[in-house]
């Protein structure tokens, strides 16, 4: 048995991505499905011969809308790879549950909290527990599978739900007032709950030569953060918000966890390293949307503040500009920063496919 935990490099991606990986045969339960197809590594696993889908298909719009185009895009990959595609619709269900059969022999399940989607196979805080006992997964599948009473979608019946659904479109609907709940009870003074030792520096990503792509995500539990020379000074607790170089764009904040690390090739261009815990990997893993530059937020703070953003008070970025792979900021200022994108991470977890 082995515990799954989201906050960990062993998250639920990487474990299902390795099960179907050595296996022939899977089977996906989860009530809620993503948005997107391409949220899941579909393309790493071409060998597999049948993919069963166990999902609801409730009578509310946005979630027909999300389930008719996931169907479709799935029934679309296994014909373009040759992999069976079943999906079946049980719309009492609740549980998540992930099986794995090789050689038409059970071998791996997971049982979890974890939704099919982005944000439960990676990025909300869930747990679940592996197991590889046949006999016991022979069970749970059997049972699964007894209590669905309605027939398969087929490609047929797909494109009959997907025309009902064109030739109704959603009614037209009256808007009721909401409240935010979440948003009055707002962030903490200090909300990632950091020491007064611990420093707040600006941590540069990428090069002149290298730019990051705009693609690239910054969503996992933890992070290689890498320096030219050994970064003196940086301790474990401490607070690095990343950036992207050229595009200036904050990437995550991190909080660093480990002592100074050296790669195992003296000659890397930057040799040494830090593990950094993420600690705003919603904001993370969609960066590139969102305006944090640090030029203009540095000149927001300073006017608004009528404090300095820097120790020396010259408020300049010189040394980054020079090639400088950490810069040591105000608490002050890092705190302003760390309040804007927490605020963003905040409104990001709370979207409509985080549930």
């Amino acid at each position: 048995m082995n515990i799954i935990n989201n906050r960990t490099k062993e998250d639920h991606e990487l474990n299902l991505l390795n099960y179907f990986k050595s296996s022939d045969e899977a089977i996906i339960v989860s009530p809620f499905l993503s948005k997107s197809f391409k949220f899941f590594g579909f393309d790493k696993i071409k060998h597999v011969n049948k993919i069963t889908l166990i999902t609801t298909l409730k009578n509310d719009y946005n979630d027909q809308l999300c389930k008719i185009n996931f169907f479709k895009n799935l029934f679309d990959f296994g014909i373009k790879e040759s992999i069976d595609i079943e999906i079946l619709i049980d719309n009492s269900l609740h549980g998540k549950i992930y099986i794995f059969k090789k050689e038409n022999e059970f071998k791996n399940a997971i049982i979890t909290s974890a939704n099919f989607t982005l944000n439960g196979l990676k990025l909300n805080n869930e747990w679940g527990i592996s197991f590889d006992e046949p006999k016991k997964i022979e069970e749970i599948t059997r049972d699964l599978i007894s209590n669905i009473v309605l027939e398969p979608i087929t490609k047929t019946i797909l494109d009959n739900l997907e025309n009902k659904f064109a030739s109704n479109p959603q009614p037209k609907q009256v808007i009721v007032k909401t409240i935010n709940l979440v948003e009055i009870l707002g962030l903490k003074s200090n909300p990632l709950i950091i020491p007064n030792k611990n420093t707040i520096w600006l941590k540069p990503i990428g090069s002149s030569e290298h730019f990051i792509k705009l693609n690239e995500k910054y969503a996992n539990p933890t992070h290689e953060l890498y320096f030219a020379k050994n970064p003196r000074g940086v301790k474990i607790g401490d607070i690095l918000i990343a950036y992207a170089v050229g595009y200036k764009k904050v990437l995550s904040i991190f909080r660093v966890a480990s002592s100074v690390l050296i790669t195992s090739n003296s000659s890397d261009r930057w040799h040494y390293y830090l593990e950094g815990e993420n600690l705003t990997r919603f904001y993370g893993n969609e960066w590139n949307k969102h305006n944090i530059h640090i030029s203009d937020q540095k000149h927001f703070f300073v006017k608004e503040n009528k404090l300095s953003a820097t120790p020396s008070g010259k408020n300049s970025y010189g040394t980054l500009q020079r090639g400088g792979d950490k810069l040591r900021i105000t608490s002050e200022f890092g705190n302003y920063l760390i309040n804007k994108i927490v605020a963003i991470n905040k409104d990001i977890s709370f979207n409509d496919e985080n549930i």
